[in-house]
């Protein structure tokens, strides 16, 4: 989870600029696994629109609600956190470069 090192042909590091939210992950794996969003909010205990929040992007993924997503998915916290990691270091990178 963003430890990997992409190389190219010549053992150098590439580095791509672009930023995913977990969100975007998780709206493909609702759609994957054929859940509405307000249903997946309800299971964990959440607003929708707070719920929808996250998946366009707008809110980020705490602690707690990675264990309820473990918990509903499956996927362990630690990759959602990880995800929302990557994410925050990217947009403070960049922010850090203007």
């Amino acid at each position: 989870m963003g430890h990997d090192k992409i190389v190219d042909g010549e053992g150098k590091e590439l580095h791509l600029d672009i930023a995913l939210h977990p969100g975007d992950i998780l709206a493909d794996e609702l759609k994957e696994r054929n859940i509405n969003k307000s249903a997946m909010a309800i299971r964990l205990g959440m607003y929708p629109s707070h719920f929808n929040d996250i998946v366009k992007g707008n809110r980020n993924i705490t602690a707690s609600i990675a264990l309820k997503l473990e918990s509903e998915t499956g996927i362990v916290a630690e990759f959602w956190l990880g995800l929302q990691m990557d994410y925050d270091l990217y947009i403070e990178r960049k922010k850090e470069k203007n």
